[in-house]
């Protein structure tokens, strides 16, 4: 049987064959590296061992931090002669699950469908590529899904490598995340940055290391524009290259006006609804808001009920859910629903929990919430600012059980507030955040990368 080739010679067979070898050997010192983080000694030399190395590369950073601004190459000049007309393939870590069996319902997920879907009426011809531990081929809803039997949970820079070979004919390239265009070589690529992703609970001043972010810059340099769901992330890149974030472009996440309205049926209930519209676990603020709902609900078991909408994340989180279920059996429900099916979760909710603890953009379920009609409360982390004005269309928090508890029982207390809350947040969405205005603005983005390549 004749081998595939891959860039740079020998076949494919062989090409993923040396990255497996390289991923457990990477694992072994990853095992190691965790009992060593552990020790208070390892601690404390990093601290004095990172305060060294500062001192000693503080000129040797800036001459690299000059020679890069100065690198002819930062912006991408494109030159292809072989590729086939029309083919956008979208890169991305995750739409099955890796063994294609299960799609996942995140906001990732039904943003890269969304914007195959946009592609296809545009006339272009999208596939959406994952890493998979088999290869397969699915169509979703008219989609092509296609595994590639290749994936490194622990680094973007291999998977990018590796989509080197399955782009290579491809017109244009969109990657989401933007990490994955780490690595692209030879095509012109568009990145999606969801939110920063660095910002996680382990994070400390001392433990930061020197090459945490050269993903980031090194996509950054690849692509021709990169297309972000909030401000943050362009904050952040304007503090470490300002050029870099002239490439950025702001398009926040949306709603579909068909799917998601105001519905009138809460207004015939007499208690509280709080629903928590997402994937279930640590990061999206699962953890704080069980704690926070079992100390109000010994309290108000009589006026609210909490329904978890989303995937089960671990065994943690199915203990967690499976505990407060047991307790407040007519209080706390669980489903999951698929894409489609998404407008079910709000139709009968009057608060709408969108307690993110880190790694966020700007949330699907809180403007799905907004839009049909629901009062918000979301945290201060990521883009969720850039939807909500806190006390206007919706209360913002810091992601801590105290404060969610203290803006849940303001819910509660405070129904005339709650309504007007809720009013203002639905005339935010359908001004902002619909799901026309997303589609317009990229395809005035896709329309202008691709004059723009034409004419090279």
């Amino acid at each position: 049987m004749k081998k595939n080739n891959v860039p740079g010679g020998g076949s494919l067979e062989e090409f993923i064959e040396k990255l497996e070898k390289e991923n457990c050997l990477l694992r072994d010192d990853n095992q190691q590296l965790a009992q060593k983080l552990n020790s208070k000694r390892y601690k404390a030399v990093d601290f004095l061992t990172d305060g060294f190395y500062k001192i000693v590369n503080k000129e040797n950073n800036k001459s690299q931090l000059i020679q890069r601004n100065l690198n002819p190459e930062r912006s991408q000049k494109v030159i292809r002669a072989n590729f086939v007309p029309g083919r956008v393939d979208i890169i991305n870590v995750n739409f099955y699950d890796w063994d294609g069996r299960i799609v996942f319902k995140g906001g990732a997920e039904r943003y890269v469908y969304d914007l195959a879907v946009l592609l296809k009426s545009m006339g272009y011809k999208p596939r959406i590529l994952q890493c998979s531990n088999v290869p397969f081929v699915k169509h979703y809803n008219g989609i092509d899904v296609v595994g590639t039997g290749f994936g490194d949970k622990s680094s973007m820079r291999r998977n990018s490598i590796m989509y080197n070979y399955y782009c290579k004919d491809a017109e244009l390239i969109i990657a989401s995340p933007l990490e994955l265009a780490c690595e692209i070589k030879g095509a012109p690529v568009i990145g999606v940055n969801h939110g920063i992703n660095f910002d996680s609970e382990w994070n400390k001043y001392n433990s930061k290391y020197p090459y945490l972010h050269d993903e980031h810059m090194d996509a950054l340099t690849n692509v021709v524009s990169c297309i972000c769901v909030d401000t943050n992330f362009i904050n952040w890149t304007r503090t470490q290259d300002y050029d870099l974030a002239l490439k950025e472009k702001y398009i926040p996440n949306y709603f579909d006006q068909k799917q998601f309205a105001r519905s009138s049926v809460r207004e015939k209930r007499d208690m509280v609804t709080f629903v928590y519209p997402r994937r279930l676990y640590s990061a999206r603020g699962f953890d704080i808001t069980v704690r926070a709902f079992e100390r109000i609900l010994p309290k108000y078991k009589d006026k609210i009920i909490l329904t978890f909408v989303g995937q089960v994340d671990n065994e943690e989180v199915k203990d967690d859910l499976e505990r407060i279920m047991n307790a407040y059996p007519k209080n706390v429900f669980h489903y999951e629903y698929s894409m489609e099916e998404m407008p079910k979760a709000y139709k009968e909710a009057d608060v709408v929990l969108v307690p993110t603890r880190y790694s966020e953009g700007t949330s699907l379920s809180c403007i799905e919430g907004m839009a049909s009609g629901a009062a918000v409360i979301v945290t201060d982390v990521g883009g969720l600012p850039n939807l909500v004005i806190d006390g206007y269309n919706g209360v913002i928090i810091s992601p801590t059980v105290d404060e969610l508890a203290m803006a849940v029982e303001e819910m509660i207390r405070k129904p005339t507030w709650r309504t007007e809350i809720a009013a203002n947040g639905l005339a935010v969405a359908k001004k902002a955040f619909t799901k026309t205005k997303w589609e317009e603005s990229w395809k005035q983005e896709i329309k202008k990368v691709m004059a723009t390549l034409n004419n090279r």
